[in-house]
């Protein structure tokens, strides 16, 4: 059985180990969650992110970060969306970001827009973001480094 739930402070090593477990990330990619874990545990609201775990069969296996974007009104980024690489293709992903529309939701936002890779690495989860509905907005050439550009996604809400 899944279950999504806001993450509880206890579960920082389960962040830690579920980047690690994604194959995908490098350098300050693995810490970076973490410190943004850190400020969702300390103050949520004041730190604007708000991070949601997937459990299944007793262990968390995904995790997401989303808070609302500074500066705009009622658009929410989705920072992070990970599940371990051993997870995938078992609805993990889905139901975490359906989960996370309802997030948004309920703080009234409209748009979601969700940063990502283009490296072959990453063509799963571009086409994973298609599959959920999110549209391709724009592709940064050689963004992150050289030869590695910023995909942008967007996911427009109905709040009706």
């Amino acid at each position: 059985m899944l279950e999504i739930y806001p993450s509880l402070t206890s579960e920082r090593a389960d962040i830690a180990r579920v980047t690690q477990a994604a194959g995908v990330f490098q350098g300050d990619e693995f810490t970076t969650p973490l410190e943004l874990f850190d400020g969702y545990v300390h103050d949520p609201a004041a730190s604007g992110y708000y991070f949601l775990s997937a459990r299944r069969d007793g262990r968390v296996a995904g995790y997401a970060c989303f808070g609302p974007t500074p500066l705009t009104e009622a658009t929410f980024d989705l920072y992070w969306m990970v599940v371990e690489s051993a997870a995938h293709g078992q609805g993990i992903g889905r139901a975490m970001f359906e989960r996370v529309t309802k997030e948004v939701v309920q703080r009234q936002g409209r748009l979601l827009m969700i940063w990502t890779s283009g490296t072959p690495e990453y063509a799963g989860t571009r086409s994973f973001y298609t599959r959920v509905g999110c549209q391709l907005e724009a592709q940064i050439s050689d963004f992150y480094r050289p030869d590695d550009d910023l995909c942008i996604f967007s996911f427009r809400i109905s709040n009706s």
